[in-house]
């Protein structure tokens, strides 16, 4: 029986809201499917991957951990709540054994729902990936990009690979080339350079696998199979709507002592109080 493959990559800073996503996705998976989790590792402490390999053995699963030439993107543009990490999705074909041809990756700020098994069971073969349209576009940026005017532009927070088809066409260094030659157009880094390479090579998912927090204010009505915190705004640190959901998840990974070293003072006041 084969797998599900669980990519995602973090540094210390996000470790402790990675243990929160695998303990989600472990804890509402049904099927029989093992899952194996690659990590790409950024310098996590020996401390947060005990607190990670912990988490996911409850579930009978396995963490392996990835090292990256992380020199590859050190000069690329950043920003805050983006860190260079952001990148290494696009080296998972390169880092991960060639015989394992599909992969699902996933950001560590986000909560798994429902059982992943139904993202993973999506045919993408006539495609390099499966993604969600980004909800939090204020404006098309087809033209910045090079991409045709009707072209739809993804969201890259939860993503189906498929590994085959990305190596043989040489994908991650397309993506590499175009972020070298065109880093004055880039404003949401790896999504656009993603989206300039592959805008009409994406299977199109429901927007229940990425349930971003600009559709919950439009579509709340929506019920998500993926809730991903993307933006500034965190769960951790500012009152988010979508909170709830992280909460019940945080609250069977961390300790006392984990929620005040990694929760804002105003949204621990707050939870204290039961507001």
């Amino acid at each position: 029986m084969s797998g599900i493959n669980i990519v995602t990559a973090a540094n210390d800073r996000y470790a402790g809201h990675l243990a929160v996503m695998l303990y989600s996705l472990l804890k509402n998976k049904i099927s029989p499917l093992p899952v194996t989790i690659y990590i790409i590792d950024s310098q996590i402490s020996s401390q947060n991957k005990s607190l990670l390999n912990n988490t996911v053995e409850k579930f009978d699963s396995k963490i392996i951990y990835l090292t990256i030439n992380s020199t590859i993107y050190e000069r690329f543009k950043t920003f805050k709540h983006i860190s260079k990490e952001t990148y290494y999705r696009i080296s998972i074909p390169d880092l991960l054994d060639r015989d394992i041809e599909k992969a699902i990756y996933l950001d560590s700020d986000l909560v798994v729902v429902e059982d992943i098994t139904a993202l993973w069971n999506h045919t993408i073969d006539s495609f390099f990936i499966g993604a969600v349209k980004d909800a939090g576009l204020k404006r098309s940026r087809n033209s910045e990009l090079f991409i045709p005017k009707n072209s739809n532009y993804f969201n890259a927070g939860v993503l189906i690979l498929n590994l085959n088809k990305w190596r043989e066409f040489n994908i991650t260094n397309k993506i590499i080339n175009f972020i070298k030659d065109n880093s004055e157009r880039i404003v949401y880094p790896i999504q656009d350079p993603m989206n300039a390479i592959l805008h009409d090579q994406w299977l199109i998912l429901d927007k229940r696998w990425n349930y971003q927090p600009y559709l919950h204010k439009r579509n709340p009505q929506i019920k998500p199979a993926i809730i991903h915190y993307c933006g500034p705004k965190k769960p951790w640190n500012s009152w988010h709507p979508l909170r709830h959901y992280y909460l019940e998840y945080a609250d069977k990974v961390f300790t006392p002592s984990h929620f005040k070293s990694l929760f804002s003072g105003k949204v621990l006041n707050r939870l204290r109080r039961g507001l």
